[in-house]
């Protein structure tokens, strides 16, 4: 009797451990899911900073590089909080030459940059010739209470957000002096 018994009690697993089993199974798959999900949240989060702060830079290292090399340069308001600056600046080449280059920040949609060179003066474009301009970054917005460039003496100040989806935006600012001091140097 006693060897029946024994082998009764082995037979599987009671209906209330298959419960707790299956229980403990479910909590730690959901343990294990909401882990991975949140990585990969973090992981696009991340990902969209990155490429908002990438461009962001790009833009700033344009302005700063061209200014820094500019003779001057003139920041304009053509419409609304539309902004145009135009700055004429050396070409990095063997002999000394000088360019026209403009960035143009329109405030429509979601706000953008564009940028042009040109061995001529550039003039304020209109809608349709500013699609043919490069564009340098979508998804910029100012500052509240500022322009996206600003200017004082020789020196440009950008001041932007650069729009990150659904996130937060990321604020970008930096600013760059003139220093090629070349004296009447003729209008972009």
């Amino acid at each position: 009797m006693l060897t029946r018994r024994h082998k009764e009690s082995e037979h599987g697993y009671t209906l209330v451990e298959l419960i707790v089993y299956s229980s403990l199974l479910i909590v730690v798959v959901s343990v294990v899911a909401g882990l991975f999900i949140s990585g990969l949240t973090t992981t696009n989060r991340v990902q969209a900073m990155t490429a908002a702060t990438t461009s962001g830079q790009v833009v700033v290292d344009s302005v700063e590089t061209n200014v820094r090399n500019a003779s001057g340069f003139r920041l304009t308001t053509p419409s609304g909080s539309d902004q145009l600056l135009v700055a004429r600046t050396a070409k990095r080449d063997e002999a000394l030459s000088w360019q026209c280059v403009a960035w143009y920040y329109s405030a429509a949609g979601n706000g953008s940059i564009r940028f042009k060179q040109s061995p001529w003066e550039i003039l304020t474009p209109t809608p349709a010739e500013l699609l043919t301009w490069t564009l340098v970054q979508r998804g910029i917005k100012p500052v509240p209470g500022t322009p996206i460039f600003s200017s004082t003496g020789q020196q440009v100040t950008m001041k932007f957000n650069s729009l990150v989806g659904v996130h937060p935006p990321v604020m970008i600012s930096s600013s760059a002096t003139s220093r090629a001091g070349a004296p009447g140097s003729p209008i972009c």
